[in-house]
């Protein structure tokens, strides 16, 4: 390794406020949360924090995640700290960390960054597979209710031209009984 790989930046508190665009004490309130939920800060012979850029990463985590609604800062720091765990990103303090297992190669992160990208490309995939399906689907169901409609349509229709058939076949009963009725003054005249 060379020596630029082992040089580790510190922080100190107001170059990490200035990094994320915070007050010093909204800062420490940050700091404070997340160390009542188990995330270990380095601090120097007299206490002072020391943030390494794992630490303004997870921060800036922190701030994005209180940012969702219903979010307390609190219910925040729990999905932080689950997030750490998950990501490996170690909540241990620092000075029991080696500088050879603080940093990952540049090979290793291309190896992860690809891995990111390939299940990346899987999930664009899958979701272009969910995507036509779904087309599909309305597709087929968009054919079913236009077959329904019709056939619904072509039964109203038989049916008004089964009434109508049966209504002029009934006018034209009547007309012709009533042309087989005598008229009044026949029926008046006639000899009964």
């Amino acid at each position: 390794m060379s020596d630029d790989t082992q040089k580790v930046t510190i922080y100190n508190a107001s170059d990490v406020a200035s990094i994320l665009n915070l007050k010093l004490s909204t800062l420490r309130k940050y700091a404070n949360v997340l160390h009542k939920a188990g995330y270990r800060f380095h601090k120097n012979e007299k206490g002072h924090r020391g943030y390494f850029d794992k630490d303004v990463m997870v921060m800036r985590r922190l701030m994005e995640t209180k940012n969702h609604p219903d979010m307390t800062l609190e219910q925040a720091s729990n999905a932080v700290m689950s997030w750490v765990q998950q990501n490996d990103v170690s909540p241990r303090d620092t000075t029991d960390v080696s500088p050879e297992q603080r940093y990952i190669s540049y090979d290793k992160f291309r190896e992860f960054q690809e891995q990111q990208e390939e299940q990346m490309q899987q999930m664009i995939d899958l979701n272009k597979e969910l995507i036509n399906r779904l087309d599909q689907q309305q597709e087929y169901l968009d054919n079913r209710l236009q077959q329904r409609d019709e056939q619904l349509m072509n039964a109203i229709n038989q049916t008004l031209e089964t009434k109508r058939q049966i209504a002029a076949s009934s006018k034209q009963e009547e007309e012709e009984d009533e042309s087989k009725k005598p008229g009044f003054f026949k029926r008046l005249f006639s000899k009964e």
